[in-house]
């Protein structure tokens, strides 16, 4: 329960230092240490890239393949840092570090030079997409690397280079983002052990938990109603035993434009935290416009304890312009027990 706890406090918004790269203004400004992780399907084996901006000059790109069992092929590392050219209006790489271990008589090279072209392409291909201010603008393209016609789609949430999928003519994602995150300190390893954000799906139990006799808790103008099962720990956030976790608090307005507010909010919400990682392929963001509000349902995955948690937030806009902001966060096992006494949860809120 701690680090859920953590996890969904940090979660809330934490702002850092800002910086553009070459070439481009990012509607949402990037902030030092964020990151973005892509399934790359191009490679025969399960791969990832990474890439994480540490500043307007540096850059790392991370390439990870888990261990193959099947194929007998160990894990396999490959990381650089790069730097370039802030005042270029074209990415111009000033130097470099491979920070891993390169093997002898092995694609090692070939990969390292693919992670170059990786980021010429994207840095030519954002700067000639002129403006990202949206969660979804897809373009069309030829792009060898990934076999040709290809559809590139753009997403302000996504930190660097706003890519979040690449698909082929046949509709298959060859490239997609599977996670968002920031280090929040040079003690913060979250980018570099990332090894993907799958867990072991837990049985579906055919118990249910029965409610007890039911309780409204409050928070400022909103409330819930629970059971006498939850326990009260501060003034804004409840928990249910070692399970479950429910917040209530207030966002602050960002920015003036709205569009902008909100999907930098989004971001923030959805981005990794220390320990874990969103499962940004299978997040869904509903938006209901009679109330001027957000639903946003995700799963983050803990590797130390190799387990998922389910997180359901609800951002309805206040009179101030941020968001009056629910959250639960339950352990998949749980969850997976009486998914429909926590739905009935989310429900009663208002």
């Amino acid at each position: 329960m701690k680090k859920l706890l953590v996890s969904i406090i940090t979660s809330i918004i934490i702002t850092t230092a800002a910086f553009a790269l070459p070439g481009f203004t990012s509607f949402i400004p990037d902030s030092a240490g964020e990151y973005v992780y892509y399934r790359d399907t191009s490679f025969t084996r399960e791969s990832y890239i990474g890439i994480l901006g540490y500043d307007d000059s540096t850059i790392q790109i991370r390439y990870f393949a888990p261990q193959d069992d099947t194929a007998m092929l160990p894990a396999k590392e490959i990381a650089i840092l790069v730097t370039v050219d802030p005042k270029a209006d074209f990415w111009n790489m000033t130097g470099e570090k491979i920070i891993s271990t390169i093997l002898p008589d092995t694609d090692d090279t070939d990969i390292v030079n693919y992670l170059h072209d990786l980021l010429y392409e994207f840095s030519a291909r954002r700067i000639s997409q002129v403006a990202v201010e949206s969660g979804k603008e897809i373009v069309d393209q030829d792009y060898a690397q990934f076999g040709g016609k290809v559809a590139l789609t753009f997403d302000a949430r996504i930190p660097l280079f706003n890519i979040r999928t690449i698909a082929d003519e046949k509709g298959n994602k060859v490239f997609d983002c599977v996670t968002i995150g920031t280090i929040k300190s040079s003690e913060d390893k979250s980018f570099e052990a990332f090894k993907g954000v799958s867990a072991p799906k837990p049985a579906v139990s055919k118990e249910t938990r029965k409610a007890t006799k039911s309780k409204v808790c409050k928070f400022e103008n909103h409330q819930v109603t629970l059971d006498e099962d939850w326990e009260q720990k501060m003034e804004n956030f409840w928990t249910l035993g070692n399970d479950s976790l429910i917040t209530m608090s207030m966002l602050p307005k960002v920015a003036e434009n709205q569009i902008l507010n909100d999907l930098y909010v989004e971001r923030k919400l959805l981005e990794s935290t220390e320990g874990s990682y969103t499962d940004f392929q299978n997040c869904e963001i509903t938006y209901t416009q009679a109330k001027d509000s957000y639903k946003i349902v995700s799963t983050s995955y803990f590797p130390e304890s190799n387990i998922n948690v389910y997180l359901t937030k609800l951002l309805t806009r206040n009179k101030e312009g941020g968001f009056d902001y629910f959250s639960i966060s339950t352990y998949q096992a749980a969850y997976l027990k009486s998914p429909s006494y926590f739905d009935k949860i989310v429900k009663s809120y208002k």
